[in-house]
């Protein structure tokens, strides 16, 4: 099963590349080893792409992949890149996927404003299928 994150809007949006790491912990069979990635970015969506079409979501028409933890750094970086992109009342979606999808999966739906945007406010997309509506 793999997972892809994605930020969907009605119009073209700026690519940014990730400007900060980020150390994550990882726990296997005992051991813990500190893995550095990229932080927060917004590229295009290529991973997955036409398995995330078939899956048929109503997603906006503009997709893009997510590099995007539920931490309070990265959520700021979220929260900075729409505030910068976004004009007010625009709105764009957060989605989580997950392929493939088995009917019972589901999807959940979450709404919110652009100031609320927090690490707590983006937790769900650590989740199964899941789309977050932001409004600015």
């Amino acid at each position: 099963m793999s997972h892809v994150t994605l930020l969907c809007a009605d119009r073209p949006l700026p690519l940014q590349e990730p400007k900060t790491r980020r150390i994550r912990t990882v726990r296997d069979g005992g051991h813990t080893i500190q893995v550095e990635e990229d932080g927060f970015s917004v590229r295009p969506n290529e991973y997955y792409q036409h398995a995330v079409e078939e899956l048929n979501f109503p997603m906006k028409g503009m997709r893009y992949e997510l590099d995007l933890r539920a931490a309070p750094e990265d959520a700021a970086a979220l929260r900075a890149y729409l505030e910068a992109n976004l004009p007010p009342g625009e709105t764009v979606e957060l989605w989580s996927v997950w392929v493939p999808r088995y009917l019972e999966d589901g999807l959940t739906r979450y709404r919110g404003r652009l100031a609320g945007l927090d690490r707590e406010a983006i937790e769900p997309l650590e989740k199964w299928n899941t789309c977050i509506t932001v409004e600015r």
